[in-house]
């Protein structure tokens, strides 16, 4: 992948903003933001190189509309996660996570022993974190 402006800008935004899941229209406006304009279909081609190189990870959320996250790396690829519905942020869910390593380890391997391949897993916990669910609590503190 060629350092551009344009992925140079790109990478940015999401090292500003590890948690954030950005639609294509959330891109185009952070990069448009920076002094960087890019019509969408350059957006797009972008973020599905940053996918397809590990860098960016793609989902469709609950409104059907197509996400890009920061991929995560080593064992935290598969663990779960919680997506706020209203910001979209993400967090990654640490607390028993080893037991849902190895849960998710021995899906993987029954159904690798059953024939499938290129197989992944992505668990998402779907709600309101607590700064969408209490905003004067969090402009309080």
């Amino acid at each position: 992948m060629r350092a551009t402006r344009a992925t140079r800008a790109l990478a940015a935004v999401y090292e500003a903003r590890p948690d954030a899941a950005l639609s294509e229209p959330e891109v185009e406006a952070a990069l448009a933001a920076a002094g960087v304009a890019v019509n969408k279909v350059t957006v797009y081609r972008m973020l599905d190189r940053f996918a397809a190189a590990g860098l960016l990870h793609k989902q469709v959320d609950a409104a059907r509309v197509t996400r890009y996250a920061l991929a995560p790396q080593g064992e935290e690829g598969a663990a779960p996660r919680f997506e706020c519905d209203d910001c979209h942020r993400q967090f990654r869910l640490s607390q028993g996570s080893a037991k849902v390593q190895t849960a998710l380890k021995q899906v993987l391997q029954a159904l690798a022993t059953a024939g499938h391949e290129s197989l992944a897993v992505d668990i998402a916990v779907h709600g309101r974190c607590a700064d969408c669910a209490h905003p004067a609590e969090g402009a309080a503190a």
